[in-house]
């Protein structure tokens, strides 16, 4: 009975996706005054409320008005999870395979997020530049500093240091995120999405002026105690 549900559930999840995705299309197509953060805001709620996810959330009064957040990466859930509880003007870094996604990649092709195509220097170097711009611009940004699913998700893999080069010497505070949870609301590649409960740690702010190994240890190790404290 729960696979039912949770079969009756994704299909469910699949055609609000496409409903939004096409909402949107069509009302820039035809100029209609429409914010990809707002949609993306309320698909994400959307998704929560259908499929029965309970987000605990601790630490949200340390999100400040501009940050980069680095979160922790379980699964494809984290991206509507992090939608849901974060403020709309934040901006996704994704890895560049996620647009094949059957479910994630339809809203990422329209999104004014930052793919990240680490097999080219050129082009991984174009991607910081976009986020550092984006910053500028008083934009947040969201970073998986793993590059990809840590899975199975008892430890945080190592962070690429080229995540925190979008962050250091931009007077911009970074935020850590430690989830847990996410891995049991979708699997890996998954499209099936269950009900569950998904647990949000929130740090404090930090600034960085270095983005070499050391300091990206120090952020992982700070990282996995957050997670471990959730568990």
């Amino acid at each position: 009975m729960t696979f039912i549900i949770t079969i009756y559930q994704s299909l469910k999840i699949a055609f609000i996706t496409f409903g939004y995705a096409g909402s949107y299309r069509l009302k820039s197509m035809f100029g209609i005054p429409v914010s990809f953060q707002d949609s993306a805001q309320r698909w994400a709620l959307s998704v929560i409320k259908n499929c029965n996810i309970n987000i605990e959330v601790i630490g949200k009064e340390h999100i400040p008005e501009q940050a980069v957040f680095i979160v922790n990466h379980r699964s494809s859930a984290d991206i509507f999870v992090l939608l849901a509880i974060l403020p709309k003007h934040s901006v996704f870094v994704y890895k560049h395979e996620l647009l094949n996604h059957p479910l994630i990649g339809i809203g990422l092709r329209q999104a004014p997020y930052i793919p990240v195509d680490r097999s080219s220097p050129r082009a991984s170097a174009i991607s910081i530049l976009k986020a550092k711009s984006m910053l500028k611009d008083g934009n947040s940004i969201i970073i998986f500093p793993e590059g990809t699913w840590s899975y199975p998700p008892n430890d945080i893999l190592p962070f690429k240091q080229g995540s925190l080069m979008m962050a250091s010497k931009t007077g911009v505070p970074i935020i850590p995120i430690a989830m847990v949870g996410t891995e049991t609301i979708t699997k890996p590649d998954g499209v099936l999405i269950y009900s569950g409960t998904v647990k949000v740690l929130i740090g404090t702010a930090r600034i960085t002026n270095s983005h070499d190994h050391e300091q990206a240890e120090l952020y992982r190790n700070e990282m996995q105690s957050m997670m471990d404290s959730i568990q």
